[in-house]
């Protein structure tokens, strides 16, 4: 099994190549596997800054869902992400949470 780290330095430096996904689907589901921290949040969110306007195939709702699952806050993480560039997945995430909190 891959650290966090060497799986997350992939999620960075990810692209979709003809419009393919998948890739980053299976390194999403091995970071779940893997484990996340606190720490990780920035490079997890920072796929929805460098890709504002897509859903990555759908891909991007792994992220929701496995973020969602975490034992810790994240809401902080998902603002700071959001002033830095707003994505729609980023207001998808951020009005789940306003929901849940309401």
């Amino acid at each position: 099994m891959r650290s966090e780290s060497a799986i997350l330095e992939e999620i960075k430096n990810f692209e979709p190549v003809d419009g393919d996904w998948l890739d980053l689907d299976d390194l999403l589901n091995e970071l779940w596997v893997a484990g996340v921290s606190a720490e990780s949040l920035p490079i997890i969110f920072n796929v929805f800054e460098k890709f504002p306007d897509d859903d990555g195939a759908g891909v991007f709702w792994s992220i929701v869902h496995g973020v969602e699952s975490l034992n810790f806050d994240y809401e902080n993480e998902l603002k700071k992400s959001l002033e830095r560039n707003p994505s729609f997945m980023g207001k998808v995430m951020l009005q789940r949470l306003d929901k849940s909190h309401g």
